[in-house]
């Protein structure tokens, strides 16, 4: 009875709860009772609780899951295809506490201090919150390791990135992205120089614990 008109509203809504249902069939408890009978018949995803979508893609509903978050990491660098591997989940980061979705894949939400740099992206007809590829290797420290997103270097704006760790002035980050950006080519120390302090640190905080100082950046070389 309802299902052609809600079909032809939330197909263009990528994610909507009971009250958004409520509005159309304009009755909450038959609504409820309709919502479980479309997810049981499979014609309603259920995402997780009070979250429903009529779509399969993760990467479509993520940002709509949690706000404000934005895709990041891995997934942003596969989406702006810079980077070769194809990650298994989505990547996102958000200015509320961590947090993990399972729907099709993962879906995972990792809190920032540094919610920025990124930009609204089209995908399959909608507006979706992608960071940028020097803001999606910042985020990738600490979620995967450095060999998964190194590639990424070559496709970067190096000015656009200096300009981002002086905007973070963390030293960890300023250390590991610089040494992996002239590494690749970029002769970035004097640029961010001012940013870093004399305690070692791993290159890769994910890796093995142990490598080669390198004096000059003050890290342990371990990936």
């Amino acid at each position: 009875m309802y299902e052609a008109s809600v079909r032809e509203h939330f197909s263009g809504v990528p994610v909507f709860g009971l009250a958004d249902l409520a509005q159309i069939i304009q009755n909450r408890d038959y609504a409820k009772k309709y919502l479980q009978k479309m997810v049981r018949q499979g014609r309603i995803r259920k995402i997780k609780r009070d979250s429903y979508t009529l779509h399969d893609d993760p990467f479509l509903i993520s940002t709509f899951l949690v706000k404000p978050s934005y895709v990041s990491s891995v997934s942003a660098l596969s989406y702006h295809h810079i980077i070769t591997q194809i990650p298994n989940e989505v990547f996102c980061f958000t200015t509320k506490r961590a947090t993990r979705v399972d729907f099709v894949s993962r879906i995972s939400f990792f809190h920032t201090k540094h919610f920025f740099g990124f930009v609204p992206e089209r995908y399959m007809d909608f507006s979706i919150p992608v960071a940028t590829p020097e803001k999606a290797i910042i985020d990738s420290i600490h979620t995967v390791p450095l060999s998964v997103f190194e590639e990424a270097f070559d496709m970067i704006d190096i000015d656009v990135m200096v300009d981002y760790l002086k905007r973070i002035k963390k030293s960890s980050i300023a250390k590991r992205i610089g040494y992996m950006a002239e590494r690749r080519g970029f002769p970035v120390y004097e640029r961010v120089r001012e940013l870093l302090n004399n305690r070692y640190i791993l290159l890769d905080p994910l890796a093995k614990r142990r490598g080669i100082r390198d004096k000059k950046w003050r890290l342990i070389v371990n990936g």
